[in-house]
């Protein structure tokens, strides 16, 4: 089984709350759009999102989250505790593949698949993904991707690998002490490297003005930087809007 993970920043430091639930639903949508049915998805947030969509398979977990500040650090505090939450609830699934991704971001139908046909694999590093700039006709397809987004790995836990309550310390649990661009190296280290996936699993969408951070790709200059751009550019077409259910929010 695959569990996706999915923390939901707060109303109290959104720029436009309404922007933030039609961004959340489209990547619910993306993620239950799997052509697998084994799969998960659990949604962690302070207030549920304005949404127009249910699936079976998802589970929106609301609590009272302390609202965290505008500065950044305590925002990634308000995100490690709702990823926390999610991973005791994945507790119950494991041992599963877990995915931990962010809120405004799309994913491949096939990764459910994927965690299926090998259910002991110790997991997958998205190397190749896509950058999107919302609204624009284009993405750029690059290499490095689990170091940009952290919807970029997919790996499996066995149950004590997950917290069971919110008492226990982070550092017990390499998912909560270790980021995205940490991942690769962690297992490589422990002798059990995460396979690369084998096609282009996820879609980094910027420029929607609620990104926590993130690089905008209309913002490329330079030569060299304008060079890899024309490279690494797609046209964005039917065939990739279905593959992640990326469509246009307007």
């Amino acid at each position: 089984m695959l569990v996706f993970i999915i923390p939901l920043k707060s109303p109290e430091v959104s720029q436009n709350w309404q922007q933030v639930s039609r961004l959340c639903e489209r990547t619910l949508r993306s993620v239950c759009a799997q052509s697998c049915p084994d799969f998960r998805a659990f949604l962690v947030c302070n207030q549920r999102p304005a949404l127009n969509f249910n699936h079976p398979a998802l589970t929106i977990i609301e609590d009272k989250f302390p609202v965290p500040g505008a500065d950044i650090p305590s925002q990634n505090r308000d995100r490690s505790l709702k990823v926390k939450v999610g991973l005791i609830a994945a507790r119950h699934h494991a041992p599963a593949h877990v995915m931990i991704m962010d809120a405004d971001d799309c994913v491949h139908r096939d990764l459910a698949a994927l965690a299926c046909k090998w259910p002991n694999a110790h997991g997958w590093i998205f190397d190749v993904g896509y950058w999107h700039d919302e609204g624009t006709r284009w993405l750029l397809r690059f290499k490095g991707f689990d170091k940009q987004c952290g919807t970029s790995a997919i790996v499996r836990l066995e149950p004590c690998e997950l917290p069971s309550s919110l008492s226990e310390a982070n550092d017990h649990y390499f998912i909560l002490s270790k980021g995205h661009e940490a991942i690769r190296d962690f297992f490589r280290e422990r002798g059990t490297p995460l396979a690369a996936l084998p096609f282009t699993g996820a879609i980094y969408i910027t420029g929607n003005a609620e990104n926590l951070s993130g690089f905008a790709v209309a913002k490329l200059r330079g030569r060299r930087m304008m060079l890899q751009r024309l490279i690494w550019t797609r046209p964005l077409t039917q065939n990739i809007r279905s593959a992640f259910g990326l469509y246009d929010l307007s």
